[in-house]
Formats: C-alpha cells, sequence, structure tokens
C-alpha cells in the first residue's frame, strides 16, 4: 500500500480524469489541496484507490480485484469503527458495491444517493426577496459565529477550521432583522467544482427562501467559472424537487456505507 503526498496528487487527479472515475466533490478538495486528508493507491499505477477527508469521508475507486489493497480498506473500516471513529465510505461503482457487501455486510449498512448535473443552460431565477427587512450576505466569520446550522464546530468538520473555510471556501446567507433563517454553503469545493449544503430555520420553511439562497450560490459559482454540485439521498423528496427547480438534471444513483 503507498501513501501519496501532496506532490503527488495532481498526477491522480489526471489518472481519474483519464479512466473517466467520477469522484464525489470532497476527492477533489483533498487532491487541489483545498482541505486535508489522505490518499492511498495499490501501486505507481494507482489502479485502486481510497481517498479521505480527516473527518472520516472515504472515496474508493478504481479495479475491485486486489486482494491486499481490499483487505487493507476492510481492516481500515474495522479499526476506525472499533474506535468509535467516523467511517463514511462512497463507492465508485456496483462492483465495489458488492466487493465492500461481501466483506462486511454484517457489519456494515448500504445507502443510496443521487448526484445531479447542472443545466449551464437553465436561465436563471431573479427572485426578489420581500419584504425589504430580508438581506442576503456571503457568509463571513461573523455569520458562521452566530450560525445555529453552519456554525465553527460544522466547518471544522468538513474544512478543518473557519479560516480555511473563508480562504477556499464560499457561502450566502439570508438575514430577518439580523437573525440567520437561511443558509447555503460549500461542504466541499474545489478549483472546478463546490458542492452545495443548504439549511432553512424551521420558522421560515415553505416561504421559498432555499431556493433564494441557492440561486445566490449558484450565480457566484457560475461567475467564477465553477460548477455547482447537488447530491442527496434518494428519498429526500424535497431535496431532489428543489434541484430540479434549480436546474440540477440527471441524477445518476451511487451508494454510500456507513
Amino acid at each position: 500500500m503507498i501513501s501519496l503526498n501532496q506532490r503527488e496528487f495532481k498526477n491522480l487527479k489526471r489518472t481519474l480524469n483519464k479512466n473517466n472515475i467520477t469522484c464525489p466533490t470532497f476527492v477533489y478538495s483533498i487532491l487541489d489541496g483545498y482541505i486535508q486528508g489522505t490518499v492511498y493507491v495499490d501501486s505507481s499505477s494507482h489502479k485502486s484507490v481510497l481517498i479521505g477527508t480527516k473527518s472520516g469521508i472515504y472515496f474508493v475507486g478504481g479495479e475491485v480485484d486486489n486482494l491486499d489493497f481490499n483487505n487493507f480498506l476492510f481492516e481500515l473500516y474495522r479499526y476506525k469503527k472499533n474506535n468509535k471513529s467516523r467511517f463514511t465510505l462512497f463507492s465508485s461503482s456496483s462492483k465495489w458495491n458488492c466487493a465492500i457487501m461481501s466483506q462486511l455486510k454484517e457489519e456494515i449498512k448500504q445507502r443510496s444517493r443521487f448526484s445531479f448535473n447542472y443545466n449551464f443552460d437553465k436561465e436563471i431565477d431573479k427572485t426578489i426577496l420581500q419584504p425589504s427587512e430580508y438581506s442576503i450576505k456571503k457568509i463571513n466569520a461573523e455569520i458562521i459565529k452566530n450560525s445555529l446550522e453552519f456554525n465553527e464546530a460544522y466547518y471544522k468538520e468538513y474544512w478543518g477550521s473557519t479560516s480555511n473555510f473563508l480562504k477556499n471556501g464560499f457561502g450566502f446567507s439570508i438575514l430577518h432583522n439580523e437573525r440567520i433563517i437561511s443558509e447555503c454553503s460549500s461542504i466541499f469545493s474545489s478549483q472546478e467544482i463546490a458542492e452545495i449544503d443548504i439549511f432553512t430555520h424551521k420558522d421560515y420553511r415553505g416561504k421559498g427562501l432555499a431556493n433564494i439562497i441557492a440561486t445566490s450560490f449558484i450565480e457566484y459559482c457560475l461567475k467564477n467559472s465553477i460548477v455547482p454540485k447537488w447530491d442527496c439521498d434518494v428519498t429526500n423528496e424535497s431535496s431532489i424537487n428543489l434541484a430540479g427547480k434549480l436546474g440540477f438534471v440527471e441524477p445518476v444513483e451511487y451508494s454510500i456505507f456507513v
């Protein structure tokens, strides 16, 4: 098993793209140096890869018939679970789904998710915030300090620190009389992609605020040549419906294991 250093990440990124291996956004966050993470490969040819964040989110891809690599993956899973550490595994293919379940069927749960593509031909909805006491602000340190959902603990988990998010990520919030009521933030981002995470306070749901704040996020992406990304559980109908309104299409189903 080979652990790559950051100088080697660009070569791996090229290999993944060349082999048409679709990866979750956090993989590119690591490979582009936006967040810290670990990268394991089976050999110098990078036929099998395991990429993980410091918070315990992993992606496995490539060939599935390397016994040593597979054993390393399964032993790492058991080690993390025995130490009560997070281990969420994103699978790249149905072959990996079968390999994971064949070894960990009694220990792990499989969940299905959708990954959407953004339709760049969709016209942006220029909905105006009403009434006038609502305002949109870009997420900054003060917003984070006062947020109930996307707070300092959130950014520490996914970005390593608030300061790293403010340097490499972005997001927007809606305020009502200076109270944060809806937010749309990049849970992960890279040089080319930003994945959306969104939350609206329960007292303000059903008012279209999620649509408005997500539109601000998407506009920022398009102005900065960033591809907006939307993923959600296949059972999350409200998220699927919102994705469609915002211009996300062609959902592709994939599996995660927890």
